[in-house]
């Protein structure tokens, strides 16, 4: 055995840190996403074209209750897709992040039914 070795070639160097491997996500998963996609949708841009983006403009009540019911009705899509998304990959993790903007799109349909009737003019 020769005390010089050969230099290894350019493909056989070990690296510091292991090649990233991206996970591929299953049909399921997708499917719940797309589910929750829609549900942003339903919630957020339905009720923003029915009242307009100005909170201080008056609206007739009965579109101020189809706004609020779209946004319902779309942050209810929002946690069916949270719960599908923790089913398909039992992490909580995942459900959460799916289930916070609901919460919170909620909030804001009620504020925003709020605004319209107390402060319009």
């Amino acid at each position: 055995m020769s005390a010089h070795a050969t230099p290894p070639t350019r493909h056989e160097e070990q690296r510091a840190i292991a090649p990233i491997r991206w996970s591929k996500p299953s049909s399921g998963t997708v499917v719940a996403l797309g589910i929750w996609v829609v549900g942003v949708v339903v919630s957020a841009l339905v009720p923003l074209l029915l009242l307009g983006a100005d909170p201080y403009e008056s609206a007739p009540g009965s579109r101020i209750a189809i706004g609020l019911a779209f946004t319902l009705v779309g942050s209810l899509i929002m946690v069916f897709s949270a719960y599908l998304l923790y089913r398909k990959t039992d992490s909580i993790g995942a459900a959460i992040l799916a289930f916070v903007p609901s919460f919170v799109l909620a909030v804001l349909g009620i504020l925003m039914t709020t605004m319209k009737l107390l402060y319009a003019s």
